[in-house]
């Protein structure tokens, strides 16, 4: 049977893309199916060079063809930050809470249309051979204040008003998150020649 690994331990994550690259002839692994696998080293200055060394790394580690992410949170008025820092941008240590405050507080004053920031970055596929990108954004504004709950995991998805819908990327109907899912729709725009490189 034909392999894929899956480049996350996120189980969210694992199991969206296990459910958009799913076939009867591939079986399909995360990183918690290898103890022994080791962390690839995030040094890159863009999500894209994040993703394209987490595909690499792993792939060299496990030797199975390899789909991987990176990506997060820029904010125009920042420069772009936190960007590839998004989850780490004050420590390992720090609290999604803490994170989102931090963002909201640097933004302070900042009138609304100033506010556009983008989540989303991009998903990469790599065999030894083929090295194939895809980059995705989700557009919006960030809010003056939290309100409610943040999302576990998803924290920049409690201050980022999505243009398209005007509401806040948390509150999204399940129509509407499948809509701008950015992920999904990296791993979709994939999908054909993952598919056709795997079988080959």
């Amino acid at each position: 049977m034909l392999k894929l690994l899956i480049g996350t331990t996120n189980p969210g994550k694992f199991e969206e893309a296990r459910s958009i690259l799913g076939d009867s002839e591939i079986q399909i692994f995360g990183l918690r199916d290898f103890p022994e696998i080791k962390p690839v080293s995030e040094t890159g200055e863009t999500f894209e060079e994040n993703a394209v060394l987490k595909a690499k790394g792993y792939f060299a580690q496990i030797g199975i063809p390899t789909i991987a992410d990176d990506g997060g949170l820029a904010i125009d008025f920042l420069g772009g930050l936190p960007g590839v820092h998004s989850h780490r941008w004050l420590g390992r240590e720090a609290t999604d809470q803490e994170i989102v405050l931090a963002a909201l507080e640097k933004m302070k004053g900042v009138r609304f249309e100033k506010r556009t920031a983008r989540l989303g970055g991009f998903v990469v596929f790599f065999d030894g051979t083929h090295l194939l990108k895809s980059e995705n954004w989700v557009k919006g504004h960030i809010t003056e204040r939290l309100d409610g709950e943040i999302q576990p995991g998803f924290p920049y998805r409690s201050i980022l008003l999505v243009k398209k819908f005007n509401k806040l990327y948390r509150d999204l109907t399940p129509a509407e998150h499948a809509e701008e899912n950015f992920r999904r729709k990296n791993i979709l725009s994939l999908k054909p020649k993952v598919l056709r490189y795997l079988k080959s």
